[in-house]
């Protein structure tokens, strides 16, 4: 696809031929073209344990041919590996290797690790080993200087991929991917900016591409001709810092095709080398669909081996469009998979309105790993708790009444209708859906409301009845006589309330996204964020698109968005430079003489906020829970559950986990 908006599948007569087709990859052949392409996913340091193992699994189950595992994880113990990678070189995750590679191929899948060194992508903080690299020129991401490999030191790192290959195929595994991609120690090798060396390893392309040769040639030395092995890379890395192009990337896998070792290549864009260049190798909602299809479709002519693309396939009829035109001969449709992993099984039996959409925020899975904690999903609750995958049939049918639908209320719906209840859901709106609907506004989330748009084709396939625009009371909610009540009021958004100076208007970020209140032109706006990740941002990158008002957005903490991660963030940070959005951190917003005031958090300087003409407040919320609290005062017989931002508010993938758990309940 061409752009970045929302593909709507036809689900009347596709035919998905390609994509359920068989390849042939070397001596082995997968029964179709889904991959799901390596990632880390943070539940354990180096070690793995058993939830790794059904995480894996379940994509094997789903119907994926190809499950590639364990990104990053690391070839070589001296290393320092980040983001929580799996650790090849220990002999401690061997039977679990086994077990895994069992479990996956009794699915019909075949099954592959990553497998790297990070180079100096990576910190010492916790191995308290030294990061190394070719040279000594620290990443602009990870700012660590690291230890110049010496030449006698790479010898042991190119047996170590050996070694590991090795250890998968004695484990049973199908194959190994050897990755350069973002900004791993081999493309770093690559670098005529990065690697310095005047060594054997460095100086002109073919010294510089020696250390991925001679790793390629040592890990098809160590294993069987029907040993798969892959090589990750960018077909561009998209920054300037690394001093190659698309033109040296596609020379790089040219000479790496001629040594006959690799059996097929996995390609996408974008290096870890910087924080902008970052969000590219792992592209959001605000890079468009396909994004590296024409970089696969590029190589793909030149290259004897099949190519696998990754990047922003989203949906079955867009893979199929990806193979049809020959972009590529395997798609990696990792996140989407990673939101429903029956993907391929729904998608071959037609069900494709079934499919639980990826929406493509990359805030539960990439956010989460980039901010030390493990990956989980927004929309698919079930990786954070995998006890969430198995929706099982109730014994008793029961009458269940949802009052609320936004997120949290559809999903409790949805899962207590699918166990075989009698569900009624009420919301006082006019639609379904809540404040994503408000939140999908706001430009680079064309994909936000995809996921309460498939909740709302769920009920109706489900049976629910949904009313709209209808108020609940105690006494109307105790007449229906409900076996079981859930609550998912929501909440209430307000301006900060002491604020009420003349000439100054104060107002919420869903007053202007819900088009309550109209930016006037000429104004001058002020964003007060104190929740500190996507929403001051946003609103305030939103407002300045408008181009009718001079935007600032003050923050008390360090950094404005100081908890968002750094992939969304380099995004907002890049927008909010084009717009013209100023930055003020460290400010306190007070009523100081019954006027509004930034008081600086360090200095006590203080600024009278009278020449703006709006202040749009973020962060100020509550639960809405006087029902429920009315109905466990009064009704207390009443078997009931208080979800989502009723309870307190938070993020989407709370509100869709609560309501998961709540449907279960009954």
């Amino acid at each position: 696809m061409s752009t970045n908006q929302t593909h709507v599948m036809n689900t009347k007569e596709v035919k998905l031929d390609k994509l359920f087709s068989p390849l042939k990859i070397g001596e082995r052949e997968v029964k179709n073209r889904i991959v799901s392409s390596s990632h880390a996913v943070g539940f354990d340091h180096g070690l793995l344990t058993e939830r790794h193992l059904r995480y894996h699994e379940r994509k094997a189950e789903g119907g994926t041919g190809l499950v590639m595992t364990f990104g990053s994880a690391s070839v070589y113990k001296e290393s320092s590996a980040s983001y929580g990678s799996v650790s090849l070189w220990d002999p401690r995750n061997e039977p679990f290797l086994i077990d895994l590679a069992k479990r996956v191929q009794a699915h019909g899948a075949l099954i592959m690790s990553q497998a790297t060194h990070m180079g100096r992508r990576g910190s010492s903080i916790i191995s308290g080993r030294s990061i190394q690299a070719p040279s000594a020129h620290p990443e602009p991401v990870h700012r660590e200087i690291s230890h110049v490999l010496r030449t006698e030191e790479i010898q042991p790192i190119i047996d170590a991929f050996a070694d590991a290959a090795a250890t998968l195929e004695r484990c049973g595994w199908d194959g190994m991917e050897i990755t350069a991609f973002g900004g791993h120690l081999i493309e770093q090798f690559w670098s005529p900016v990065i690697n310095d060396r005047t060594d054997r390893y460095g100086g002109d392309f073919e010294g510089r591409n020696r250390f991925a040769v001679e790793v390629l040639q040592a890990v098809r030395a160590a294993v069987s001709s029907r040993f798969i092995i892959s090589f990750r890379m960018a077909g561009d890395p998209k920054e300037e810092e690394t001093g190659l192009n698309q033109e040296d990337m596609l020379e790089i896998a040219i000479k790496l095709d001629e040594l006959k070792c690799i059996d097929f290549f996995n390609i996408s864009g974008g290096t870890g080398t910087t924080y902008n260049s970052q969000t590219a190798f792992v592209p959001g909602d605000n890079f468009k669909r396909g994004t590296y299809n024409h970089l696969t479709r590029r190589m793909k002519k030149h290259l004897s081996v099949p190519v696998l693309v990754a990047g922003r396939i989203l949906d079955p009829v867009q893979a199929e469009e990806a193979l049809e035109n020959e972009d590529c001969d395997l798609v990696a449709m990792t996140r989407a998979i990673i939101a429903d992993p029956d993907l391929p099984k729904l998608a071959q039996e037609g069900k494709l309105a079934e499919i639980r959409p990826c929406i493509a925020c990359n805030e539960s899975c990439i956010g989460r790993i980039y901010s030390g904690m493990p990956m989980i999903c927004t929309v698919n609750p079930s990786v954070e708790l995998d006890i969430l995958d198995e929706i099982g049939k109730a014994k008793n049918v029961h009458h269940v009444v949802v009052i609320g639908g936004g997120p949290a209320g559809m999903e409790a719906a949805r899962v207590a209708a699918n166990r075989g209840h009698k569900v009624l859901l009420i919301e006082k709106g006019d639609r379904l859906g809540g404040k994503v609907n408000i939140a999908s506004i706001v430009d680079g989330r064309p994909h936000y409301a995809e996921h309460v748009k498939w909740l709302e084709k769920e009920l109706k396939r489900l049976g629910v009845e949904v009313r709209l625009q209808e108020e609940v009371n105690m006494e109307k909610l105790v007449s229906m006589n409900p076996d079981q009540v859930i609550v998912a009021t929501g909440a209430i958004t307000s301006a900060m309330p002491e604020i009420g100076q003349k000439g100054t208007t104060s107002v919420t970020d869903i007053d202007v996204l819900s088009g309550k209140i109209s930016i006037e032109p000429n104004s001058k706006v002020l964003v007060y964020d104190r929740e500190g990740r996507y929403r001051g941002t946003s609103i305030a990158n939103h407002i300045a698109g408008l181009d009718v008002a001079h935007v600032e957005v003050a923050t008390p903490m360090w950094s404005v968005s100081e908890d968002l991660d750094e992939i969304q963030k380099a995004v907002m940070y890049k927008l909010m430079a084009k717009l013209g959005v100023k930055l003020k951190p460290n400010k306190n917003l007070i009523v100081k003489d019954d006027q509004a005031v930034l008081k600086d958090i360090w200095s006590g300087s203080e600024e009278t906020l009278v020449e703006y003409d709006y202040i749009v407040f973020v962060g100020y919320e509550q639960g809405d829970n006087a029902l429920y609290e009315e109905l466990t005062s009064l009704a207390p017989t009443l078997n009931i559950q208080l979800i989502g931002d009723a309870l307190s508010p938070r993020r989407l993938n709370n509100a869709i986990l609560e309501g998961s758990q709540a449907g279960r309940v009954v």
